[in-house]
């Protein structure tokens, strides 16, 4: 059975060792949870929103090699992302937002969405984007993760995970 893993901005920032953002024992967890899942059947996804709340962090870095080191890596994972043949790691919406027809109706349902049900549980606006990604991915076939540090979001992943980990 496949897996998909909608990845949320806390893990990036842990992968990426975005400083003040980033603890040594969780990059060592979630940077062993990265390369298990890449050499399996799992699918990691980085959605729109966390690739610009993760390049936000990087910029408010005060160290400028830092920052330059962090975008470099910041841009290959997004080029890699880009790349369809890839089968291990991709950027959504890759395919529902492609076309502009597309991309208002689903930002507009899922605007809804974060209107009525999300944000008064006190899910923002990229949680929300999150958990409407990972329900986009499951079908009856496949399991559908979301890593996340945030235990609210954490718990609107479709399919528990057996070994989830939300930072120490």
């Amino acid at each position: 059975m496949l897996t998909y893993i909608v990845v949320d901005t806390g893990y990036w920032v842990e992968l990426f060792k975005v400083p003040r953002h980033c603890k040594e024992e969780n990059y060592q967890e979630i940077k062993q949870r990265f390369d298990v899942a890449l050499k399996g059947t799992t699918r990691l996804y980085l959605s729109i929103p966390v690739l610009f709340e993760l390049a936000n962090h990087i910029a408010h870095v005060s160290n400028g090699t830092q920052r330059r080191e962090l975008s470099k890596k910041f841009s290959m994972t997004v080029k890699k992302g880009s790349d369809i043949e890839d089968p291990s790691f991709n950027m959504l919406p890759y395919k529902e937002f492609s076309l502009a027809d597309e991309l208002v109706p689903n930002l507009l349902a899922l605007v809804d969405r974060f209107e009525s049900e999300l944000s008064p549980q006190g899910l923002g606006f990229t949680d929300s984007s999150i958990i409407f990604e990972a329900e986009s991915l499951k079908t009856e076939i496949n399991k559908v993760h979301i890593w996340t540090l945030y235990g609210p979001l954490k718990a609107r992943e479709p399919d528990a995970e057996s070994n989830a980990f939300t930072g120490v």
